[in-house]
């Protein structure tokens, strides 16, 4: 990896990047103001013939684009026959394989540095010349401005920052959950949408994670024993301290419950701290791809996590998540499913009461079976 990709990805990287940009959406914003008229507004029964589709949301953040693809096959059913494209961030382009869609084209942070790359990508999107773009940042000023410059004469989104540059223009709904951003763009278009992220694991992933359970002692015969994932990790100031999750994961192990500590890039320093806290009942997985990290958390019984990408992918897998939140205001992003739960704040003991009630855990702990020894 690049020094200048890992500059924008580290947590300073990022603080910079959110300020930045927002300070150039605002001075980008006045002079479109006063140099770009607004788009003359268009009917959506007006939007025919279409045999081009770009949905738009070129997001760096692995729940963001996961709650974009539940709007795919939506589009897929609403544009019959159409080409489907999608314009996306380059961090979170695997999130969409397995997907109904035609091409993905990548769009990088480093273009801040690099602009004749942002050209040149648009410069190759007008040559498609998409029918319609689909905005789906709720009214997003990038997601609009990046809907214009691709061409397409029918720009669909909601009202908000980059309203100027849509011409088939949506009242912004109020949303009680991140959830019904998708909800609510499938029912402006006329099209049923789910209500949940969506994440599709292909069979040779599925293979390949239980070959890594089979190494950890979790898997036999094409089996894999109910497990507890925990993912320690996190954005910024939405990670839980360590040594809360040290005193959850020891009070896994006390109880019996076999678990697995599932560590990102970001944590892999940690994986040392964690091998000394599993004990007997637990494993810890250091950083995977993020394809593998996926099928991986596809086939345990629980997943514990903090409000991070990770809990989006498994309420998107329809894994079992409880997440420890860091305030009020997350529970916009709570899991909502109904074997998930949700805490903001937890006390240790609280946490581990939580996790050892959980139907899964509590049926494998009253069925247990021996884990294997890591490679047999």
């Amino acid at each position: 990896m690049s020094l200048l990709r890992r500059v924008f990805r580290g947590p300073g990287g990022q603080r910079v990047g959110h300020a930045t940009g927002r300070a150039g959406r605002r001075t980008f914003g006045r002079l479109v103001e006063a140099l770009l008229p607004r788009a003359a507004r268009v009917a959506l029964e007006d939007v025919r013939d279409v045999e081009r589709v770009l949905l738009v949301r070129p997001n760096f953040r692995i729940g963001n684009t996961l709650m974009t693809n539940a709007i795919v096959p939506a589009l897929r059913d609403r544009f019959p026959g159409a080409r489907l494209e999608v314009l996306a961030g380059d961090t979170t382009t695997g999130l969409l394989e397995h997907l109904p869609i035609d091409v993905v084209h990548p769009m990088s942070r480093s273009y801040v540095a690099r602009p004749w790359e942002f050209v040149s990508l648009f410069r190759r999107l007008r040559r498609e010349r998409f029918d319609v773009a689909v905005e789906a940042g709720m009214g997003s000023f990038s997601g609009g401005l990046y809907s214009y410059l691709s061409g397409a004469p029918y720009r669909i989104g909601f009202e908000g920052s980059g309203e100027r540059f849509l011409n088939v223009l949506f009242p912004r709904p109020v949303c009680m959950h991140a959830y019904d951003d998708a909800l609510e763009i499938g029912k402006a278009m006329g099209m049923p949408c789910a209500d949940r992220p969506l994440y599709v694991v292909g069979e040779d992933e599925a293979l390949e994670a239980l070959g890594v359970l089979r190494e950890l002692g979790l898997a036999a015969d094409g089996l894999v024993r109910p497990f507890v994932a925990v993912f320690v990790g996190g954005h910024l100031d939405k990670r839980w301290p360590n040594d809360r999750w040290v005193r959850l994961v020891r009070a896994l192990d006390e109880a019996g419950m076999p678990f697995v500590v599932v560590l990102g890039p970001e944590e892999a320093r940690l994986e040392h701290l964690f091998q000394d806290a599993v004990g007997k009942n637990g494993r810890v997985l250091g950083p995977k791809p993020l394809r593998l990290f996926a099928a991986v958390l596809a086939r345990c019984g629980v997943l514990v996590t903090p409000d991070s990408g990770p809990m989006h992918l498994g309420v998107a897998l329809g894994v079992p998540t409880i997440a420890f939140l860091q305030g009020e205001d997350s529970r916009f992003y709570e899991p909502r499913g109904p074997a998930d739960r949700a805490l903001v704040s937890p006390a240790v003991p609280q946490a581990v009461e939580i996790v050892l009630s959980h139907p899964v855990v509590r049926e494998s702990l009253a069925t247990p079976a021996p884990m294997r020894h890591p490679g047999a």
